[in-house]
């Protein structure tokens, strides 16, 4: 569609107003934001890291996160799907990066992402000859217990997050229960488009309610720089073999989790995937969390809630999806 209206939002390839694409590609972005970074506190606490070693992983995150969002929506020859998917850190690889990290050393796990992600990508390129074999029950039993395993993640962070002091304080709890309270109230009453900005408006509203009730802390501002450029190459490779086995293998499993990622399609598009489109996203998965590595980084793969985003809003656009993705770039500069 050549004119730009609001309506498009439910178009793959609609144009929209600026105005409409920014809202709705921060809300996917406010969305994976925690899980996107929660990885690499874990990782680098386990693997004994500075806290600026951590600051510095968490920008290279979101740099990388935004790019591989943005080849997933306009693919590189045959790299992307062209599916609206938004790109993170893994949550899958976190249990091996912490047995990798302490036993071998965290450049260990940045040689083993290097080449497991090429692996993984190569892979993807050639999916046509073994696609077949990984069945739709198989893909959406991964997702699904995926999906279980993030419930207790879920309600962990409405408690105050694992392992904070006051977990399970009233303040938490009063928190959590405006936030979900006026996302269910936004949804019911909003009109037209603006009703699937609700997980938005309730983020909106939780930040707000929680700076007055001072849960919000602001001193780690006080020593960032607002404007500076990803490091690259932090942290020196080093290939070895059991880890670059063992974390190829958890590459493996995050490919099958992306074939069911990619079954938002029938979600939000009404049709199912194509070869092509689940080749292209695989490949993506692989060849940026390579690029990840560079960066000093840990693997990037499809999100699961992003893709369960769509399921509830239908907003499928990619120009809506890729505003957001440029937000994430311009994180991954401006630190603060």
């Amino acid at each position: 569609m050549n004119n730009s209206s609001t309506d498009n939002i439910y178009c793959l390839d609609g144009k929209i107003p600026v105005k409409q694409a920014i809202p709705f590609g921060l809300q996917h972005i406010l969305a994976m934001f925690v899980a996107n970074i929660a990885p690499i506190f874990i990782v680098a606490g386990a693997c004994g890291l500075s806290s600026e070693q951590s600051a510095m992983l968490i920008q290279s995150a979101m740099l990388i996160a935004g790019i591989g969002t943005l080849i997933q929506l306009f693919p590189l020859w045959k790299i992307g799907s062209g599916l609206p998917i938004v790109m993170g850190i893994s949550f899958t690889f976190v249990s091996i990066m912490c047995f990798v990290g302490p036993t071998y050393g965290y450049n260990a796990i940045v040689g083993a992402v290097l080449v497991g992600g090429l692996i993984e990508g190569v892979l993807g390129l050639l999916a046509k000859y073994w696609l077949k074999l990984i069945t739709p029950i198989v893909s959406a039993s991964v997702v699904t217990a995926i999906g279980f395993s993030l419930l207790s993640v879920g309600a962990a962070s409405f408690g105050g997050g694992s392992g904070s002091e006051n977990f399970g304080s009233i303040t938490n709890w009063v928190l959590g229960s405006i936030t979900l309270l006026c996302c269910i109230l936004f949804n019911i009453f909003a009109k037209s488009y603006w009703k699937q900005l609700s997980v938005l408006f309730g983020l909106i509203v939780g930040y707000i309610v929680a700076i007055f009730m001072g849960v919000v802390d602001f001193s780690a501002l006080n020593s960032t720089s607002i404007v500076t450029l990803p490091s690259i190459m932090p942290f020196k490779p080093e290939f070895n073999i059991n880890a670059i086995i063992s974390v190829t293998l958890i590459f493996l499993v995050s490919a099958t989790e992306t074939i069911g990622d990619t079954a938002l399609a029938a979600t939000g598009l009404n049709r199912n995937t194509t070869v092509k489109e689940t080749s292209g996203s695989i490949a993506c998965d692989g060849f940026i969390s390579a690029l990840s590595s560079v960066f000093g980084c840990l693997p990037i793969t499809s999100f699961s809630q992003n893709v369960g985003l769509i399921a509830m809003t239908k907003v499928v656009n990619r120009y809506a999806i890729a505003a957001g993705a440029i937000i994430m770039i311009l994180a991954g500069f401006c630190p603060i």
